[in-house]
């Protein structure tokens, strides 16, 4: 979304009061209290530190969708395929720009419960503007997730695509709701840009995305291979800037500037790529279940991953913004304990060491770490980029190089 220095301004005039009044809809547009113009309007209202709430009685996509077509933004949108950098890259710009991330909260009217919470930045551009940057990565239910990563690009003015380590043959697979959602009535993003972050990932994705972009009307590019914030800020930047000079030959279209801390705090930043080898210096430095739980997040497919106590749910580590550790590790005590009840009453020995549960886009797959009695592992996976047969091998060998005795 495109901001003054000191506000947010809409790209059209609003309607007349008087229009909601013949016209209620479930979501209204709020007025943030220090709003400095009249026609000042930004999605929900700000609440303090760096947070905005937006009140729906809808469910949180079509609220988002309403308050889009209401405004009228413009944005870039950064959303993951095989990936989960999209989030990692927001805070790396946010911090070399010097500029805090902020987060638009979406709650249930009259009962304040979170459905959804969204992290933006707004970068300094030219003229006092800003530019907005959303990612796609929500902290949501699956399904609501889903949803609003499909209202993001599809309002977005650009989105960019970071593409992970997958298969060349399961990379058509990976793209596919990205398809679907190009050819839905209300996608009205025109320019994509797709950032692999993997060799395979770019040699596969050239052929991929020359055909997504005839009939659907949409641009489509394809990056270098990018691997460190500073070159993914680098491609997103320059083709802002040439977009908007192609939308805005008279020269008003709001050009990103450079980063108040320049290239070298990117540069300095762990690779985007979530890989065993880009952990590595975090995990140096974690405990021994850290550093499970952060090589088990690495692992392809893998969304998110948490160690618990079995006895209490407490949650010992956890990696991964999609799922609450405290989520995680609650229904994953329930389900180990739900086994051992289904074993005892069928008459057989011994507890449920571990569970599987497929369905839908994601697999969970819980499994009591051998290596630690009293501790399981919770395992969120997408079953499209790998199996449980593929990842089972794996924890196996991480557990048996834990310590023996317990570590917590």
């Amino acid at each position: 979304m495109t901001l003054p220095a000191d506000g947010p301004t809409p790209s059209h005039t609003p309607p007349p009061a008087h229009t909601h009044d013949a016209d209620p809809s479930p979501t209204q547009i709020q007025r943030g209290a220090d709003d400095r113009l009249d026609n000042a309007l930004d999605i929900g209202r700000p609440v303090g530190n760096h947070t905005r709430e937006l009140f729906v009685s809808c469910e949180a996509g079509e609220a988002l969708q309403q308050q889009f077509e209401y405004l009228r933004p413009s944005y870039i949108a950064l959303h993951d395929v095989a990936s989960r950098s999209a989030r990692r890259l927001l805070h790396a710009i946010a911090s070399a720009a010097g500029r805090p991330v902020e987060r638009l909260s979406i709650r249930r009217q009259s009962y304040g419960t979170v459905l959804a919470s969204i992290d933006y930045v707004d970068c300094p551009a030219s003229r006092g503007q800003r530019v907005r940057l959303y990612s796609t990565d929500v902290e949501a239910d699956s399904a609501t997730r889903t949803s609003l990563a499909r209202v993001l690009m599809a309002q977005a003015t650009q989105a960019v695509i970071l593409v992970g380590d997958v298969p060349p043959h399961a990379l058509s697979d990976a793209l596919q709701p990205l398809r679907e959602a190009m050819f839905r009535p209300d996608w009205q993003c025109a320019y994509l840009q797709f950032m692999p972050l993997a060799a395979s990932s770019h040699a596969a994705l050239a052929g991929l995305v020359a055909a997504l972009g005839p009939g659907s009307g949409v641009v489509c590019q394809i990056a270098p291979r990018v691997s460190r914030p500073v070159e993914a800020w680098t491609f997103v930047s320059e083709s802002w800037n040439r977009l908007q000079a192609a939308l805005h030959p008279e020269g008003t279209g709001p050009q990103l500037n450079p980063l108040a801390a320049g290239r070298e705090t990117l540069h300095d930043m762990p690779d985007l790529a979530t890989t065993p080898a880009a952990l590595a210096p975090l995990a140096a430095r974690a405990h021994p279940i850290e550093r499970f739980v952060l090589e088990a997040h690495a692992l392809p497919g893998v969304q998110s991953a948490c160690v618990f106590h079995v006895a209490t749910s407490r949650v010992a580590a956890h990696a991964g913004a999609a799922f609450l550790a405290s989520d995680l590790a609650r229904r994953g005590s329930l389900l180990l304990a739900a086994g051992s009840s289904t074993r005892r009453q069928l008459h057989l020995t011994g507890q449920a060491d571990e569970v599987l549960v497929m369905g839908g886009n994601e697999a969970l797959g819980v499994r009591a770490l051998q290596s630690q009695p009293g501790l399981a592992l919770h395992l969120v996976y997408d079953p499209s980029l790998t199996s449980w047969t593929q990842l089972r091998p794996r924890l196996m060998a991480m557990d048996a190089a834990l310590p023996r005795a317990p570590v917590l």
